[in-house]
């Protein structure tokens, strides 16, 4: 563990750490698309907005999280990588750490557990 500027523990993950959905992040997630597409109804921006605002205030988030779920919809991912698909949208690779952070503490991702490794071959001598 790490401990940042106000002391409290954050997760020392490797670099090459993958995340993934978990169950709730999965149903967030769907969540989110299903309030987006019925905002369609009205016409403007705001509508939009609202629905994300709602969206994000029911399951105790934050607007923004939507990105981060929709990048690790089709399959685990390292932070990296996400940083790397919303590089234009927005967030610095400092504030993706930290929204995977926080959202592994809400159990919304989980990071991918490797498999282990496969046993030595037995040496012939």
């Amino acid at each position: 563990m790490n401990e940042d500027h106000g002391g409290t523990q954050r997760p020392r993950w490797p670099r090459s750490q993958r995340f993934q959905l978990s169950p709730a992040g999965r149903e967030a997630g769907a969540d989110y698309r299903a309030a987006i597409v019925a905002s369609r109804a009205e016409s403007g921006r705001r509508s939009f907005e609202t629905a994300g605002t709602d969206w994000a205030a029911r399951l105790s988030l934050v607007p923004a999280d939507a990105l981060y779920l929709g990048e690790l919809q089709d399959g685990p991912r390292t932070v990296e990588q996400i940083a790397l698909a919303l590089d234009g949208c927005g967030p610095q690779r400092s504030e993706v750490r930290a929204a995977v952070e926080r959202l592994v503490q809400l159990g919304m991702v989980e990071a991918v557990i490797p498999p282990p490794s496969p046993p030595p071959a037995p040496r012939r001598w």
